[in-house]
């Protein structure tokens, strides 16, 4: 393969040549303001701020090396200092110093450069890969020396043991970020290197059979990412550096970037953080754009997509210098400078992410004032949570219901105790219970289904082994299934049946860091800036309890838990959770009444009656 000039990478001279022009909008301003500071900091190599005692510190050291360089490249391009050029390669230097790369290996003793590729390889890989192509045309013989080195004795030497099937865990894996960090990081340091070393060219065809399983798994859930929002943009931030390095180097189209799953992920973490408020599941439920999303949105033509990143950016202008991986360099890269924030599509009542099986629901507009986002589909995925059946609900642009998370990464979380954490396995989550325990590691739903009608958009889920076995060993459900709906864009409604074959209790959570204000019949959940009123019905005599959640990590805000719990043990139990926005009264009536269900709906300018089957179908609605 003949591969094009220097730089071929993802930062083009098109790219190159944003840098050399002064910034219109605020968020540009904000993000070039902080390279210029930054840079006469780290051109000074001022001491790592890392801490050796967090989790995977060595990954922390690599991508706090990785923002200087690119910081310091940035504002060389702007300015042709030769003060930002030399500390860079210092770094660069630094990098190649390094007795060992890998925290996992560092732990054992094992400094082998060939012991391991994890993501501080992949990161290093693509610190130098980009380092050497946007500075391949300066170097002198000694520099290129450097870099080679440290290339063919680290990166390349150990990419060549374990990118390939069988050798490392994550080579081809469909469902896990350390795919593209390991083998995209690798990848762009082979084409940046393709016509320097022999290693390079033979490493490069696996880096392609690796990311294949990776991309064609979002043709299979329709853009969705398994392992939330914020791997979401780990994951793919490595995956579109390299494919459209790629594409930059070969002068062509990568087969990948067609797939229609890949075009579709561009809205995926958008869709679950509306307002900017995180309400996607499982490890690491935060997000905030970032360049190499705007650049793959524009590339794909994912129009949509960045009419909302450019929206984000105007809301909120700081974030353009938040996310890690040098954001403010991206964007002063990649940013035309004309935000396209206006008129934008609404969206469906109700969306799924088939295959992924996690759903939204919301009034309809662009900037929902009511959302909901409804998790479905299986707990058998990386960063994964017992969170199925559970929900987050976010009113008028604050989150005020929503699962608790784990606030840090331990020895433990990624342990066989992982899921003895209560952060991560069902206790803190908006989710449903028997006999006091929820959704287990490993369950998975049976199904999960939304529908779309004028007035009413639902999810309908069901599982009912994914409580888990009882004393006897069979199923502590014949039947558990949740029905959560968006009534007319103005309330959320959920309805809970569960049928045991032995008596039991069920109950539902609700989690909140608001105030919570107990009112006859209910709750008012008083937050930042908007108010929630919650009320509760059931089939059976109910109860509604006050707890407080114990965080693993002692610093974080604990939240305040509502328990709506049935008084005692029955077999067949429906339980209906109502929230309106705002604090004016609201009330629900459930009546069960042979093989259906009735539910009765009032709030202000909203009155609405349901039947509902046994089996959580929405039979009329008047």
């Amino acid at each position: 393969m003949k591969l094009g000039s220097h730089p071929r990478l993802y930062i083009g001279p098109s790219d190159l040549a944003r840098l050399q022009s002064r910034p219109g909008s605020p968020f540009l301003k904000i993000a070039n303001a902080w390279v210029v500071k930054n840079a006469a900091k780290w051109s000074q190599m001022p001491p790592l701020t890392f801490n050796i005692y967090t989790h995977n510190s060595f990954l922390v050291r690599a991508r706090e090396v990785q923002e200087r360089i690119l910081a310091l490249l940035a504002r060389w391009q702007q300015t042709a200092d030769s003060r930002y050029r030399e500390a860079a390669i210092n770094y660069i230097r630094m990098i190649g110093d390094w007795e060992c790369w890998s925290w996992i290996t560092w732990r054992k003793g094992d400094y082998r450069p060939a012991a391991i590729f994890d993501l501080s390889y992949g990161e290093n890989s693509a610190t130098l890969a980009l380092a050497y192509d946007l500075l391949h045309d300066t170097l002198s013989a000694g520099e290129k020396k450097l870099f080679l080195e440290i290339a063919s004795g680290r990166a390349l030497a150990s990419g060549a043991v374990h990118c390939r099937p069988g050798a490392s865990w994550w080579f081809g894996a469909a469902g896990s970020n350390w795919n593209t960090v390991c083998a995209g990081g690798l990848g762009m340091l082979c084409l940046a290197m393709y016509d320097d070393l022999p290693a390079a060219r033979r490493i490069l065809p696996w880096v392609e059979k690796s990311f294949v399983p990776y991309m064609r798994h979002l043709d299979e859930t329709g853009g969705g990412w398994p392992e939330g929002t914020g791997y979401w943009n780990y994951g793919m931030s490595y995956a579109f550096m390299y494919l459209m390095s790629w594409e930059n180097s070969a002068g062509r189209r990568h087969p990948l970037m067609q797939l229609k799953g890949v075009r579709k992920t561009m809205e995926f973490p958008l869709d679950f953080t509306p307002n900017g408020q995180a309400c996607g599941f499982g490890d690491s439920n935060s997000w905030t754009p970032l360049p190499f999303h705007y650049a793959a949105a524009r590339r794909l033509r994912a129009g949509s997509a960045l009419q909302r990143i450019d929206a984000w950016l105007c809301r909120r202008p700081e974030d353009s210098c938040s996310g890690g991986w040098a954001p403010a360099v991206g964007w002063l890269l990649f940013h035309d400078d004309r935000l396209d924030a206006g008129r934008k599509s609404a969206l469906p009542g109700a969306k799924l992410y088939g295959g992924l099986d996690w759903a939204v629901l919301s009034d309809g507009r662009p900037e929902p004032a009511l959302f909901a986002s409804v998790r479905g589909g299986t707990t058998k995925v990386s960063h994964g949570h017992c969170d199925l059946f559970s929900f987050n609900l976010v009113v008028n642009g604050e989150r005020l219901v929503a699962n608790e998370g784990n606030a840090e990464y331990l020895d433990t979380t990624f342990s066989p105790r992982r899921f003895d954490l209560p952060d991560i396995n069902a206790q803190f989550k908006n989710t449903i219970f028997i006999n006091g325990v929820g959704v287990f590691d490993g369950a998975s739903l049976d199904s999960t289904r939304i529908f779309n009608r004028p007035g009413l958009s639902g999810v309908r889920l069901e599982g009912s082994g994914a409580i888990g076995p009882t004393r006897d060993g069979g199923q502590s459900a014949k039947f558990c299934g949740r029905l959560a709906l968006m009534l007319k864009g103005r309330a959320f409604l959920v309805i809970d049946r569960v049928v045991t074959a032995h008596p039991a209790r069920i109950e539902t959570r609700l989690h909140t860091h608001a105030e919570v204000l107990r009112q006859s019949r209910g709750a008012c959940l008083r937050g930042k800036h908007a108010n929630l009123r919650l009320a509760f019905a059931a089939s059976v005599p109910g109860l509604l309890a006050r707890a407080t959640t114990a965080p693993t990590t002692p610093t974080a805000e604990p939240a305040q838990m509502l328990r709506w719990c049935t008084r005692a043990l029955h077999t067949d139990m429906v339980l209906v959770t109502l929230a309106v926005p705002g604090a004016a009264p609201a009330s629900v009536a459930v009546q069960q009444s042979g093989r259906a269900l009735a539910i009765a709906v009032k709030a202000r300018q909203l009155a609405m009656r349901l039947e509902v089957s046994e089996k959580l179908e929405v039979l009329n609605v008047g």
